[in-house]
């Protein structure tokens, strides 16, 4: 009965269909600006397309949770079969973040660990610094911060 009730409010909720939208959106930009198109982009690729993707604060979007843009985010990357990972997911999300006047930062880090070339992206907000969005445990536990993006002009409108 209670995932009755949490798709009964996800359908009729009109905010879900203008995310939804506004989150293809973004991964076709995502998609677009990348220029390789392999789940997991190299960093200098990443980086280059950080400032392309940043969107100021737009008038009229509101959003009743910040983690909605993260769960449709994972949705779209995984849809209908996995194209991106985290460096797409925190690109999509801290487009919309920042476009729903939360303002965000993306992250990207490189293993703690020497003999691993891994590497993670996480966005955070900046009233909350030191928590990174969706993640369960905090990246830099793990990763080293080697690029934090700047800093978005607070209350800025288009």
């Amino acid at each position: 009965m209670k995932r009755l009730l949490k798709f009964y409010r996800y359908v009729f909720a009109w905010e879900n269909y203008l995310l939804l939208a506004r989150v293809i959106r973004a991964a076709w930009l995502v998609r677009k600006y990348l220029p390789e198109n392999i789940p997991s982009p190299h960093f200098a690729s990443a980086l280059g397309v950080v400032e392309k993707l940043y969107l100021p604060t737009q008038p009229g979007w509101t959003i009743s949770s910040d983690e909605k843009v993260v769960r449709f985010a994972s949705f779209v990357i995984n849809f209908p079969f996995e194209w991106g990972k985290c460096v797409q997911q925190s690109l999509i999300v801290y487009r919309l973040l920042n476009g729903y006047g939360i303002p965000a930062r993306i992250c990207f880090g490189v293993s703690q660990d020497d003999s691993s070339t891994d590497g993670h992206a996480w966005v955070i907000r900046l009233d909350e610094p030191e928590r990174a969005i969706a993640e369960t445990v905090d990246p830099r536990e793990r990763f080293k911060l080697v690029y934090a993006s700047p800093l978005p002009v607070l209350g800025q409108r288009v």
